[in-house]
């Protein structure tokens, strides 16, 4: 699905897709911070890294979604 969403959609439609590659990378090392402060028993510092997990892998959702309403998929 990847590999016809980057062959058939145009250059915007890439760079979308980039920048969600970018906002997934993000949501995991936030999630992993996240975890290792609550391992440290700090865990009511932990909403911040739960909120931006959540915020870049939605918005990295939303990014593969219209890149590829502009893609041709077959």
């Amino acid at each position: 699905m990847w590999r016809q969403l980057l062959e058939y959609t145009d250059t915007a439609g890439r760079a979308m897709v980039g920048f969600a590659g970018v906002l997934l990378v993000a949501a995991v090392v936030s999630f992993i911070v996240g975890i290792a402060q609550a391992a440290s028993g700090h865990a009511a510092g932990t909403l911040p890294y739960w909120a931006a997990t959540m915020g870049c892998a939605v918005l990295a959702g939303v990014l593969v979604y219209l890149a590829s309403r502009r893609g041709k998929l077959r």
